[in-house]
């Protein structure tokens, strides 16, 4: 486990990182929002942009952000990123605006209890959220992403599964034919690790990371449920969450942030650093539990790799995201 106090002074070490600039996916509660508050109190002056579904709900929230960071640069972009032409959207304001992109940090998602819900795009609700509209957000800001690599961190922190590896069916990677929620959960899970592993190999100076965030004290269930369930499932959770909101986002800031972690083309005399998903430390994609520690990379992800699976994932979720923009 890496000790709070290491966390601390690892985050407190952004002071020293000029124009640091990331986009928070999911930024306006739980553990993104609470990660984002770490990095307005430690970072000097960041930019910060945050993707969510409401400008008037996130006001008291960006209030306070410049209140923590009087020199930093908050912007809200609202837009309901469950629609790929709404990421699309959301990334152009940021490529008109800024030169370098430092950290993409993405969260947002939701519980069902109910079948395959499709957009208008033709992908079902939750898949989008989860899977489909980050690596949108991805694809299209890793050029920003690589100009930042060249003189500082540029790192992907995706909050789902990361370590809970599964295997998929190959031959319905969007679960047209097979939808049911474990096969969601199974494929977005799967699908965030492959795409990164192939991703890291094509961008290697930017690191990905797949976070298992535990049990964490968020408004998830009133966000995904009627009041009298979602009142339900807060007071039978409350006893299994494993860190508080706060802890948990300095350790997501970390995660987002730290040395610990670094791209596959890593500077010369880099500390100690992570093992990664290849099983070689420093490799660009590393799992982790909210611990900050690596959670063992499955067998499952070897065979993967020696089948070609994380370009097959990658190239289908291209092909995927294009077709949904066009419908």
């Amino acid at each position: 486990m890496v000790s709070l106090k290491a966390v601390q002074a690892s985050n407190a070490s952004l002071r020293a990182f000029p124009n640091i600039t990331a986009l928070f996916v999911g930024g306006t509660s739980g553990i993104g929002q609470s990660t984002l508050r770490h990095l307005a109190r430690y970072a000097d002056s960041p930019t910060a942009y945050i993707v969510g579904r409401s400008q008037e709900r996130a006001s008291p929230f960006l209030a306070e952000l410049r209140s923590l960071s009087p020199k930093g640069r908050f912007h809200f972009i609202e837009a309901d990123v469950s629609l790929v032409r709404n990421v699309d959207l959301a990334c152009r304001q940021i490529v008109d605006q800024e030169s370098h992109l430092n950290f993409l940090f993405m969260t947002p998602g939701g519980i069902s209890l109910g079948g395959r819900n499709e957009t208008p795009e033709g992908i079902d609700y939750l898949f989008s959220l989860r899977y489909y509209a980050r690596m949108r957000f991805v694809q299209n800001l890793l050029p920003l992403m690589t100009t930042a690599a060249s003189s500082s961190p540029s790192r992907v922190v995706s909050v789902y599964g990361g370590g809970f590896e599964f295997p998929i069916n190959t031959d319905d990677l969007d679960l047209k034919h097979t939808f049911s929620l474990l096969n969601a959960y199974k494929h977005s899970i799967t699908m965030t690790t492959e795409s990164m592993e192939y991703l890291a190999q094509q961008y290697p100076s930017v690191s990905f990371v797949h976070a298992y965030p535990g049990l964490v004290g968020t408004n998830i269930y009133n966000n995904s449920f009627p009041s009298p369930i979602a009142s339900f499932y807060n007071v039978a959770m409350w006893p299994f969450h494993s860190v508080s909101l706060q802890e948990s986002g300095e350790r997501h800031l970390f995660h987002l942030t730290s040395a610990r972690y670094p791209a596959k083309q890593q500077p010369a005399g880099a500390g100690e650093v992570a093992t990664g998903t290849t099983g070689e430390p420093g490799s660009g994609v590393y799992l982790l539990n909210w611990k900050g520690e690596v959670r063992s990379s499955p067998k499952l992800l070897t065979q993967y790799r020696e089948q070609g699976i994380p370009e097959l994932v990658w190239k289908h979720t291209e092909q995927l995201l294009e077709e949904a923009v066009r419908r």
